[in-house]
C-alpha cells in the first residue's frame, strides 16, 4: 500500500484558534461544525469539580486514576482492573499498537485516519476494507479477509459516516478474528452519543474475551475535549499492563481526573443529551436535504456526512467560503475511501446554529 503522508492523515477538523488569528474573529463569532461534541455543552458539574480540586494542583495526580476507573466500572458494570485511562483515546491507539508485533492490519473504512497512520508508524502493512456509497457506507467483511491479519480496526459508530453496526454482527466479526489470531480493536468514541448505546457496544462482553480491545472517550459526550480523557477496556490483563508500561508516570492531570470521576454521575444529563441529540440530528438532516446539490447520509450519532453533488465548489473551497463567515465544517478529503473534493461532515449543533450553516450552504451551493 502506498505510504500515506503526514499532512494527509493528521487533519482532524477545523482550527478555530487559527481562524481567529487570521481573520480577527472573536471566540463568539466562530461556530465550529467540524468538531463532534455534545451540542448541549459540558454539564454544570465540570467547573464545580475543577474548583473543588483546585488545591490539589500542588501535588502530583493519582498515577492509577483509581477514582475515575471505579466510576467507569460502576457505570458500565465491568471490573475496574479491565480499564486503563489515557490522555485521550487517540493516545491509547498509538500505545496499543506499540505493544504488539504487527505485520498486517485491516482498517474498516472510510474511517478515522489515526488507525492507519499509527499502524504504518510501527511498520505494519495496512489493508483497507472500504465500505461503498452504494451500500450506504455499511461495511462488509468475510472470514477469508481476516486470514493473515494481526489486528482489525473498527470504529462503531463510524466516523465520518455515522453508520453503526449491531452488537451481534460485531461479535461475529470478533469470533472470526479469534479464529484468525487477530486482535479486534473497536473504537466506541461516539457510542455514548447514540440513543441506545447497548445496541452497539461490546461492553461488558469484552471483559470476558482476551482478543478484543474497546476504546472509549469521555470528551465527546460531556463536551470536554480540552481535557483529553479517554480509556481502554480489555479482558486480557497483559494488554493493560503493556500499554500502561508505555505511558508516563502520571497520564492524566488533576482536573481531568476530577472531572472524569464527577461527570459519570450525571445520569439525567446523559439521558437528556441522547434524546436531544436525536431530535437535533433529525431536524438537521431534514434541513440539509433541502439544500441544493447536497446529499446528507443517515447517521446514528452526533454528526452528518454529506456529499456535494456538483463538482464546484469542491469541499476545500466550500470550507474556505464558510470560514469567511466564521463557520467551520469538516472537509473529508483526509478520509481514505471518500471521493476527494465531494464530501463534508457537519456536527449536530443547536437549532439556531444549524440555521446559520444551512443558510450559508444554501448560498454557496445554490
Amino acid at each position: 500500500m502506498e505510504q500515506i503522508g503526514l499532512a494527509h492523515t493528521r487533519v482532524h477538523g477545523g482550527n478555530p484558534w487559527e481562524l481567529m488569528r487570521q481573520r480577527g474573529f472573536s471566540k463568539d463569532q466562530v461556530v465550529d461544525f467540524s468538531v463532534d461534541v455534545n451540542p448541549l455543552g459540558f454539564p454544570p458539574c465540570v467547573p464545580e469539580a475543577i474548583l473543588a480540586h483546585l488545591a490539589e494542583i500542588a501535588q502530583y495526580p493519582d498515577p492509577e486514576a483509581s477514582a475515575v476507573r471505579e466510576a467507569i466500572a460502576y457505570a458500565e458494570q465491568i471490573p475496574p482492573q479491565t480499564i486503563l485511562m489515557g490522555n485521550g483515546a487517540a493516545e491509547l491507539i498509538g500505545l496499543l499498537l506499540h505493544t504488539r508485533a504487527l505485520r498486517n492490519v485491516m482498517v474498516i473504512g472510510p474511517t478515522f485516519g489515526e488507525y492507519a497512520w499509527m499502524a504504518q508508524r510501527v511498520g505494519a502493512v495496512v489493508h483497507p476494507n472500504v465500505a461503498t456509497e452504494a451500500d450506504g457506507f455499511r461495511p462488509r467483511w468475510c472470514r477469508e479477509q481476516l486470514q493473515g491479519m494481526d489486528a482489525v480496526f473498527l470504529c462503531n459508530p463510524n466516523n465520518p459516516t455515522g453508520v453503526a453496526i449491531p452488537k451481534e454482527e460485531v461479535l461475529e466479526l470478533a469470533a472470526w478474528c479469534q479464529a484468525a489470531g487477530a486482535l479486534l480493536v473497536v473504537d466506541e468514541a461516539f457510542v455514548e452519543l447514540t440513543e441506545r448505546p447497548e445496541s452497539w457496544s461490546l461492553l461488558p462482553e469484552v471483559v470476558l474475551l482476551d482478543h478484543i480491545v474497546v476504546l472509549r472517550s469521555l470528551t465527546k459526550l460531556f463536551a470536554i475535549p480540552g481535557l483529553r480523557l479517554g480509556y481502554l477496556v480489555a479482558g486480557d490483563a497483559r494488554v493493560i499492563d503493556c500499554v500502561r508500561g508505555l505511558q508516563p508516570p502520571w497520564p492524566l492531570n488533576t482536573f481531568a481526573l476530577a472531572v472524569g470521576e464527577r461527570v459519570l454521575r450525571e445520569t439525567a444529563y446523559i439521558e437528556h443529551s441522547r434524546t436531544t441529540i436525536r431530535h437535533l440530528r433529525e431536524r438537521f438532516t431534514e434541513k440539509l436535504r433541502g439544500v441544493s446539490s447536497l446529499q446528507p447520509f443517515p447517521s446514528t450519532t452526533n454528526f452528518v456526512l454529506c456529499k456535494l453533488l456538483s463538482a464546484r465548489p469542491a469541499a476545500a473551497d466550500l470550507c474556505d467560503q464558510l470560514e469567511q463567515q466564521g463557520l467551520l465544517i469538516r472537509n473529508c478529503d483526509s478520509f481514505d475511501g471518500l471521493e476527494s473534493g465531494r464530501f463534508i461532515r457537519l456536527a449536530v449543533r443547536q437549532s439556531h446554529e444549524q440555521d446559520l450553516v444551512i443558510e450559508a450552504l444554501s448560498e454557496a451551493l445554490g
